[in-house]
């Protein structure tokens, strides 16, 4: 079978994602389809790890592309009025393009 692989790149031309389209199982029915695989890129192939599974391209090289701006949101904070922010909830505010902070105000 034929496979492929993209680097996506950064600003600093420092690689951050490998795009990988080969087969790929699905483990609730066993069914193999060729799908785009995004990884974190690291240069031991055993240390990489999945951001995703996309069948196309184009969705594979948005979801590399809207991750490389962001930043991480690993640990919760305390907005202007005392309440608790969790990292999730600071990544959703950030995609939908609000301070992850605030949110809407």
């Amino acid at each position: 079978m034929g496979e492929s692989d993209w680097l996506v790149l950064d600003d600093a031309i420092q690689p951050r994602f490998l795009i990988h389209h080969g087969p790929t199982v699905n483990k609730i029915t066993r069914e193999t389809l060729m799908m785009y695989r995004v990884d974190h890129w690291v240069l031991k192939r055993s240390d990489r790890w999945p951001l995703g599974y996309y069948e196309t391209l184009a969705d594979a090289q948005l979801a590399a592309e809207s991750t490389l701006g962001a930043p991480k949101f690993l640990a919760p904070v305390t907005d202007p009025h005392g309440q608790i922010v969790t990292p999730e909830e600071q990544r959703e505010r950030w995609q939908a393009g609000l301070d992850p902070r605030t949110g809407p105000t």
